[in-house]
């Protein structure tokens, strides 16, 4: 996995040199953007925490706002970073049990097929940071949420309505694979949220 993020780092550098290179001056660059998003974590635990008579846990879904910064490098190629706050809790055998905050930001470099379209369509890929805080278990003093890296999906659609303002519909993936301590052992813990979000944004 961490090769595949260097790897996934150093195709996303070059290309980012190569649409600079080949910049329009003309363009309108930067684009800030106010998203509501649901987060679905699609959750998989170590196989010692789960099964018939152990822990059996799972993640809640989330609502949150999100706010974005885009920047276009050409016409077709931009790149976004995003940010927000999720909170989620954590239930053993159906029962609260606990939560945790996640900031998860993310950067990706999209491509953008038919950007002088009015319902103009993207794709889009790059890295997702994960970093846990204000996590709890009842009755473990023991326990903590790591941090990681990993890649991110993209894809959705910006829809002019007005002059620079956009409304937008993304969808995201973020491989969002980390550990957990429990009582001092620790154990596999994939999240993997979809993102699903609405917005507008203002490009200038």
């Amino acid at each position: 996995m961490k090769n595949t993020v260097s790897i996934l780092s150093l195709v996303i550098a070059v290309l980012l040199n190569t649409v600079i290179a080949h910049a329009d001056e003309d363009l309108k660059h930067y684009v800030v953007r106010v998203r509501g998003i649901f987060v679905m974590p699609t959750e998989s635990f170590d196989d010692r925490l789960v099964g018939s008579g152990k822990s059996n846990p799972s993640v809640s879904n989330n609502f949150i706002p999100e706010l974005d910064l885009e920047y276009y490098f050409t016409k077709n190629f931009s790149a976004e970073l995003i940010a927000g706050v999720t909170r989620h809790t954590i239930k053993l055998n159906n029962d609260l049990a606990g939560s945790t905050y996640i900031l998860p930001p993310s950067i990706t470099l999209k491509y953008h097929p038919i950007p002088s379209a009015r319902i103009s369509p993207y794709v889009g890929a790059g890295v997702e940071l994960t970093f846990p805080f204000n996590y709890t278990l009842n009755g473990v003093p023991d326990f903590k949420v790591y941090q990681n890296y990993s890649w991110a999906a993209q894809a959705g659609v910006d829809i002019k309505f007005k002059d620079n303002l956009y409304f937008n519909i993304d969808y995201k993936f973020l491989n969002m694979d980390t550990e957990i301590r429990v009582a001092g052992v620790k154990y596999k813990a994939d999240l993997n949220p979809h993102l699903f979000g609405v917005g507008v944004g203002y490009r200038f």
